[in-house]
């Protein structure tokens, strides 16, 4: 590997140093809180592996920011998890938690590595995108073991090439019957619909235990908008005589004791919702019928105001932690 000493960090490796290290720092207590409440053996195994990697992860981010001379975040820690809070979310919940950040952390790694340059930088997020994959796969491994894992419907599809002779399989069903779906739209929609599943436990979950009054209202609204978001997607599957995951009120307890503070569970409800714009455009981009396409660019536009609103919500009680900002150095020529 080539000397590293002397090649200063760019913007791009500093912004993901800094991301990945707050995305860490709150995995950590998340499966401290989960490890204390899980029953499997090996849902129990999966998540000590998965907070391994995360103790990991920061250690060796802290040490390079404290080598490079950059601001560590301040991040989260053990004041803002109640490992002995009563359990609030269920074992299969563990797993598809596991699942989401796990496929989503791959995304992440590789979009990180298109824009890091640095050789030991690109070898660590490297490392990183294997742990992701190793942990995805090991996850999924015990949902398919165990029955909890919902897979993307299974049916016939078209045996020949086919080239459309007009513009009409991008019609959707405004007027008339629209042709069936492709079987990415009915991936899309599938996955759709799962990450709203989660996303409504979550904010289910969270509405019960925050302290703030605000924060309760904010989740309340959010399991409302998933709800709405999870029949619209539903509905383009029945219409296919297509099954849509179930709803897993089963994914959330009765406790009301909060094992996580405010600020770590707006700063979760805020990830899976980036996770969920993600979904959203990319689904956009891979569906042709326009009805699909209008409802991934509605439900994704909701998404974004939502997400922007607990951004706003987190600034007025002090929890948003700024990023990395570039000096402008006329400001200082002025103090």
């Amino acid at each position: 590997m080539l000397e590293t000493k002397n090649i200063p960090l760019v913007l791009s490796e500093i912004t993901a140093l800094w991301n990945e290290y707050m995305g860490d720092s709150s995995a950590i207590c998340t499966f401290k809180y989960f490890l204390r409440n899980v029953e499997d053996s090996d849902i129990r195994e999966i998540l000590q592996y998965a907070l391994d990697l995360s103790e990991k992860h920061v250690q060796f981010k802290k040490q390079l920011m404290e080598q490079e001379n950059i601001s560590i975040p301040v991040g989260f820690n053990e004041a803002d998890v109640n490992i002995d809070a009563p359990r609030l979310f269920t074992d299969a919940y563990y797993l598809y938690y596991l699942n989401n950040i796990s496929s989503f952390g791959m995304e992440g790694y590789a979009l990180i590595l298109r824009y890091v340059t640095r050789p030991d930088i690109r070898e660590y997020f490297s490392r990183c995108l294997v742990d992701s994959k190793d942990l995805y796969n090991r996850v999924v491994d015990i949902q398919l073991s165990k029955g909890l894992l919902e897979r993307v419907p299974r049916e016939e599809v078209e045996k020949m090439p086919i080239f459309p002779k007009d513009e009409s399989i991008l019609k959707g069903s405004l007027i008339g019957d629209p042709r069936p779906m492709f079987a990415r739209e009915v991936t899309n929609t599938f996955s759709g619909i799962q990450m709203d599943l989660i996303l409504k436990a979550a904010a289910v979950g969270f509405s019960q235990v925050a302290k703030s009054q605000s924060v309760k209202e904010y989740m309340q609204k959010g399991k409302d908008m998933f709800l709405r978001h999870y029949k619209g997607f539903a509905s383009h599957l029945t219409r296919e005589n297509l099954p849509a995951p179930s709803t897993h009120e089963s994914f959330v307890t009765d406790s009301t004791l909060a094992p996580f503070s405010d600020k770590l569970m707006m700063y979760l409800m805020l990830q899976l919702c980036n996770f969920g714009l993600i979904v959203d455009g990319s689904s956009f981009y891979f569906s042709l019928r326009s009805d699909l396409t209008a409802l991934h660019v509605r439900y994704g536009a909701e998404l974004a105001k939502y997400s922007r609103n607990g951004m706003v919500l987190m600034i007025n009680n002090g929890w948003f932690e700024q990023p990395p900002q570039i000096i402008k150095h006329e400001n200082l020529s002025h103090q």
